[in-house]
């Protein structure tokens, strides 16, 4: 459930610099570069994990 929160959380950030302006659009522009690295080690653990035979464990934040 972790890994679509974090997509919900890169298609909010997305339709904010749709509508943001100068200071604020550059504030969102870095949280959302932020957010999409995390999600590429997200993934990039995941594929490591299925092609070494692991099983995967996510953890939920509360």
């Amino acid at each position: 459930m972790a890994a679509r929160r974090l997509e919900d959380r890169i298609r909010q950030l997305c339709v904010r610099l749709l509508i943001e302006h100068e200071l604020e659009w550059s504030l969102t522009a870095k949280e959302l570069q932020l957010t999409l690295q995390e999600h590429t080690l997200r993934m990039r653990n995941r594929a490591a994990a299925v092609f070494a035979g692991t099983r995967i464990v996510e953890r939920r934040k509360n």
